[in-house]
C-alpha cells in the first residue's frame, strides 16, 4: 500500500512539472499569444554622447495663431509642402491647425465626427490605401488613468489648398476612422505616438510611470473592434512627451522634458532591436512646457513647440544639419 501511494506521489509530481515546463514567456517584441515580459530597456544615462550632426536651434518665432495655446503635438506635412500640423489638448476643439515653418498660420480644419477628449499627439504614415498619407491623432491623454479605451483617429491628410478664404475646412465625419485600443494591463497616461513607415505598427509611450513603457498595435489593427496593445518594453527614464520616427523608417526619437533621445535604425531591424542600443542626445533648447517634435520629410531637420505657459508665448524651433 505504501508503495502505491508513493508511485502515486511520484507521477503527481511529475505531470505538474511537465505543466510547468510548457507556460512560455517571450522578450522582446515577438508576436504571438503567449504571456510576455516586456524588454527592460537600460542605457548609461549619465554619459550619453551629444549627437553632432544638427545645429543648435533657430528661433521661427512666436505662433500667429493665439487660440494655439496648449500645443501637444505636431508633424510635418507630407502631402502639402513647407506646411506644418498641429493640434490643442485637454479641452481644445477638434481641430488640426496649419502653420509654416515660420509659425505663420494658415487655418484650421475641423475633424468632424469626433471630439478632443485629450489629444496628446499627432504622426502622419501609411495607411489602408496604398500612396496614400493618413494622419493618426491620438486621443489618449490619461492625467488620472481612469478612461478604459484610448482613440486614435485616422484619416487621409487633407489637401490645405481647399481651406476657405478665412482659413477653414472640415474632414467629413465619414472619412474618418476612430480606432479603439486598450492597454493589457489597465488604463495609462500617455503623449507620444509613433508610427513604423515599414510595418504601419502604431507605438505609444507612456508617461507617468517610473519607466516610460513602450506598446505597440500591430497592423492590421481593427476599426470595428476594441484592439488590445501589447507593451513590448520599458525606457529606464520617464515623461516621455512626444516621439517620432522619420518618414524613411531609419531615425527615431522620444522627447522628455529635457531630453531629445535619438536612435539610428538600420534597415530591416525592427523599432524594438534599434531601441536596444545607446542612444544620442540631438540638440535641445529646453522650452517651458514643451510637448511636441516633428521630423522633416527629408529628416535633416525636426521641429520642437510649447505650449503656452504663463506670459511665455508658445513658439517654433528648428534645428537643421549641419
Amino acid at each position: 500500500m505504501l508503495q502505491s501511494r508513493l508511485v502515486y506521489l511520484l507521477s503527481f509530481l511529475a505531470l505538474g512539472c511537465a505543466c510547468k515546463k510548457e507556460k512560455i514567456t517571450i522578450q522582446g517584441d515577438g508576436h504571438n499569444n503567449q504571456t510576455k515580459i516586456p524588454f527592460k530597456l537600460e542605457y548609461d544615462l549619465l554619459n550619453l554622447e551629444a549627437h553632432s550632426g544638427f545645429s543648435e536651434y533657430l528661433d521661427k518665432g512666436v505662433l500667429n495663431d493665439k487660440a494655439i495655446d496648449e500645443a501637444s503635438g505636431l508633424v510635418v506635412s507630407r502631402s502639402n509642402p513647407q506646411r506644418i500640423w498641429t493640434h490643442n489638448d485637454k479641452g481644445g476643439a477638434n481641430k488640426l491647425y496649419v502653420i509654416g515653418p515660420n509659425a505663420e498660420s494658415y487655418g484650421f480644419f475641423w475633424i468632424w465626427g469626433t471630439g478632443n477628449r485629450d489629444w496628446e499627439d499627432i504622426c502622419i504614415g501609411p495607411g489602408p490605401i496604398e500612396n496614400k498619407n493618413y494622419i493618426y491623432v491620438a486621443d489618449m491623454g490619461d492625467n488620472d488613468a481612469v478612461y478604459d479605451k484610448i482613440i486614435i483617429n485616422r484619416f487621409i491628410e487633407p489637401d490645405i489648398s481647399k481651406l476657405d478664404t478665412i482659413g477653414a475646412n472640415r474632414v467629413d465625419e465619414k472619412e474618418v476612422e476612430r480606432l479603439f485600443f486598450v492597454y493589457p494591463d489597465g488604463p495609462r497616461d500617455a503623449e507620444c505616438l509613433m508610427i513604423d513607415p515599414w510595418t504601419k505598427d502604431l507605438y505609444i509611450v507612456t508617461k507617468r510611470e517610473a519607466r516610460s513603457s513602450i506598446y505597440v498595435a500591430k497592423y492590421p489593427y481593427s476599426n470595428s473592434a476594441v484592439n488590445t496593445l501589447e507593451k513590448i518594453a520599458e525606457f529606464p527614464f520617464n515623461r516621455a512627451l512626444a516621439g517620432d520616427i522619420s518618414s524613411d523608417g531609419k531615425h527615431i526619437v522620444v522627447k522628455t522634458d529635457r531630453r531629445l533621445y535619438y536612435w539610428n535604425r538600420s534597415e530591416g531591424q525592427s523599432v524594438l532591436d534599434a531601441l536596444k542600443s545607446q542612444p544620442l542626445l540631438l540638440p535641445y533648447f529646453v522650452e517651458p512646457q514643451g510637448e511636441s517634435f516633428a521630423w522633416t520629410p527629408d529628416a535633416k531637420g525636426y521641429y520642437t513647440l510649447s505650449e503656452k505657459s504663463g506670459n511665455i508665448e508658445p513658439r517654433l524651433y528648428f534645428y537643421g544639419k549641419k
